[in-house]
């Protein structure tokens, strides 16, 4: 009895808190236009399969399903806040910064990236076998923040 009350419990729990969670489905051309026109410029054979809009905790974010597998993050304002690739492809070269590009190009032959993200700092970006590397605008490795909330002195 004690397994059925907490099963029923777990699963009335994520059906209420999942809404919450997911985004609001809206029509592309509800975009912010940056976003519109980097879909245009960057995935121009790739068809949309859905966009949502969610108020995360940074405000206003947009996320895009390609039929492909690939998937963008955007800004309130449109602008890329994180790419990742379809299966078997990288992410558009020339939203790499360069001398990130050059970095893995020289460091890691061969590979490529499959994922990026904005971070504070610079970029985090994931290689095609499965390295993650945390790196500035420069190509130099971030360093980790010091210190947490409330330590102002």
């Amino acid at each position: 009895m004690r397994k059925l009350l907490t099963s029923v419990l777990v699963t009335l729990a994520a059906s209420v808190s999942l809404p919450l969670f997911s985004g609001t489905r809206i029509q592309q051309s509800e975009l912010p236009k940056a976003a519109q026109s980097f879909i245009t410029k960057y995935f121009p054979k790739d068809q949309v399969r859905k966009v949502e809009k969610d108020n995360g905790y940074r405000g206003l974010e947009y996320e895009v399903d390609f039929v492909s597998g690939a998937e963008v993050d955007f800004k309130s304002d449109g602008d890329w806040k994180e790419v990742k690739a379809a299966h078997g492809n990288s992410v558009p070269a020339s939203i790499i910064p360069s001398a990130i590009a050059k970095y893995v190009k020289t460091n890691f032959s061969g590979l490529t990236i499959v994922e990026i993200s904005r971070k504070r700092g610079g970029y985090e970006v994931e290689l095609s076998n499965g390295t993650e590397l945390k790196l500035t605008e420069n190509a130099k490795p971030m360093q980790p923040r010091q210190g947490g909330k409330g330590k102002h002195r």
